[in-house]
């Protein structure tokens, strides 16, 4: 067949080892065609990403064609005949009801199916990943991935959107639906006023998640680790570009060891192996609340500052003397012009632990839990050189 060509070579060639774990092997379904260029691109390297990255055992891929072929992604009113195929190496279309489609998912380890989701025209891009697991499947060989199509954004980190929701796809988060574990606390305000929270925690036995959050922040006395309030996310505010959080930064998301060991918990500990060599180079490279301690992880945003020794309070918190400043980093992005980071976002909604907006506030964004952060600072940071904000200067 034609197909034979392109599977033998490009599906099969890591299952050539000494070992039975080889690299898993996903294909992307597209009823609508392609993505623009730099997503669909995006989508490849992602694809190629996990080849290297998720080991899986020869034996756990035993799902067949014939048996979800009455649920296999889309719908009848869907009307799909000629689909688009993503490999990690290959772009290509075949007809979905063919035997060659058939064959491609005998081959293969996952099929993700692509289709459309709604959204607003001003919406940032984003995307919702799930897997389709049947009862008598030792793991979920199909997942969807709805996508909201609008105009490209140039600057958008599309790679680490798509290895997000495929991680969910995979089971993040998803493939064990009980409730998190909470714990009620005292959030301490900027004005000394105190709020009721509530921490929700992922459920981590059998994984060593909890000792690299120890690790990591350098805390030994910890509960869990800090999940949102479905436990399908690491925390935003504890995390912040941890690729595993609800919220895509706009720089560099950061697959952690925290979240390896996550991934290796999925379906308790019996499917994937993360290939440690290949990435750790991206694991060692998060440093967001390194060493921040215990107060960072347990205590409000505010007690936290009041504690540091160092009272300019350095990056990527807003510097104390600056509280009152509306723009407070600039960055030189053009000769005659500069990119300002602003450190009072207002949106005047309720935080992922409970708490309100403070009334008197000057700081209202909750993904930061109205805490003093630059949440864009570290890709500016990487990209452009500060600059002192000279009005003179910047004339625009």
């Amino acid at each position: 067949m034609q197909i034979r060509c392109l599977l033998i070579p490009l599906l099969l060639a890591s299952a050539i080892s000494c070992t039975t774990r080889r690299g898993l092997k996903i294909v992307a379904v597209n009823k609508d065609g392609t993505f623009p260029d730099r997503i669909q691109k995006s989508l490849e390297s992602a694809l190629k990403w996990f080849e290297n990255a998720i080991l899986i055992e020869d034996k756990n891929s035993k799902l067949t064609f014939a048996k979800i072929k009455q649920v296999i992604g889309y719908t009848l009113a869907d009307n799909v005949g000629k689909v688009t195929i993503q490999t990690p190496n290959k772009l290509f279309s075949l007809d979905i009801e063919s035997p060659d489609f058939e064959e491609l998912f005998d081959a293969s380890d996952m099929l993700i199916f692509i289709r459309e989701k709604q959204c607003a025209p001003s919406s940032r891009p984003s995307a919702t990943g799930s897997h389709m697991k049947n009862s008598y499947e030792t793991f979920s060989k199909r997942g969807m991935m709805q996508w909201c199509y609008h105009e490209e954004d140039p600057e958008f980190p599309y790679f680490d959107l798509i290895r997000h929701e495929i991680l969910h796809i995979l089971g993040f988060g998803t493939e064990n639906f009980d409730a998190p574990q909470i714990e009620n606390y005292q959030w301490k305000n900027e004005d000394n006023t105190v709020s009721q929270a509530k921490r929700y925690f992922f459920k981590t036995k059998g994984s060593t998640a909890l000792d690299e959050v120890k690790k990591h922040f350098g805390c030994d006395n910890l509960k869990g680790v800090e999940s949102d309030i479905h436990a399908r996310h690491l925390n935003e505010y504890i995390f912040h570009n941890e690729l595993m959080t609800p919220f895509i930064q706009n720089g560099k998301n950061y697959l952690s060891w925290i979240s390896v060991a996550l991934i290796e918990n999925i379906y308790g500990g019996q499917v994937y192996h993360v290939d440690k060599k290949f990435v750790a180079a991206e694991a060692d490279s998060y440093s967001f609340g390194k060493g921040f301690g215990c107060s960072w992880l347990t205590k409000s945003c505010h007690e936290f500052l009041e504690e540091r020794t160092d009272s300019s309070r350095p990056v990527p918190f807003c510097p104390k003397e600056d509280n009152n400043a509306l723009t407070i980093k600039c960055f030189k992005t053009a000769p005659t012009t500069a990119h300002l980071l602003n450190c009072r976002e207002k949106m005047n909604v309720a935080v992922d632990n409970g708490i309100l907006f403070p009334a008197n506030s000057k700081y209202q964004n909750p993904f930061t839990r109205f805490c003093p952060i630059y949440t864009d600072y570290q890709r500016m940071l990487s990209e452009y050189p500060l600059s002192d904000c000279n009005k003179s200067e910047y004339p625009e």
